[in-house]
């Protein structure tokens, strides 16, 4: 009897080590997930933090654009008539000097253009503009000379400046 109550206190003493073991990593594995929560909520926190500063600067955008939306004056979409006409100037031999584009109005978008050159360049770029893709037509149009005394007998090769208000129907 003796060496069955060794044995059962050994099993005895091993059991109760073995609850002492896996109590002691049970609590150590507990500790490094509470570390690793309390890491994970902090970041948690720090994102959301962030998440929410980026919603205010989402707004705050949104509401910019929405100004600006406010501001247009035509401009957006029509880009091309524009730089089509302004190349149109030059490549006619004319040098454009501004330009300033209107609000578009029932359908038909304009700007007003100064530009100037010799006649033979002002009728090229005429020539030019009238071959844009685009319908166009000059509504106004002033030309003067830019030379305070020319010379009577060679109007032709003095040079001009034309300020022009044309319009084209939008595509």
């Amino acid at each position: 009897m003796k060496g069955n109550a060794q044995l059962i206190c050994y099993v005895v003493l091993l059991l109760c080590a073995a609850f002492g073991g896996t109590t002691y990593y049970g609590y150590t594995w507990i500790g490094e997930l509470k570390e690793n929560l309390e890491t994970l909520t902090n970041e948690y926190n720090e994102l959301n933090k962030e998440t929410s500063m980026m919603n205010e600067k989402v707004k705050a955008f949104k509401k910019a654009f929405e100004e600006l939306d406010k501001l247009k004056v035509g401009v957006g979409e029509n880009v091309d008539f524009y730089s089509e006409a302004q190349q149109a100037i030059n490549r006619g031999g004319a040098t454009v000097l501004s330009n300033v584009p209107n609000p578009a109005k029932d359908g038909r978008i304009s700007m007003k253009m100064s530009f100037k050159g010799d006649y033979y360049s002002l009728m090229k770029a005429f020539a030019e503009l009238r071959g844009l893709p685009n319908v166009v037509r000059v509504v106004t149009m002033d030309v003067i000379h830019l030379n305070s005394n020319p010379p009577p007998d060679i109007y032709v090769n003095n040079e001009l400046k034309a300020d022009v208000t044309v319009e084209a129907l939008n595509r």
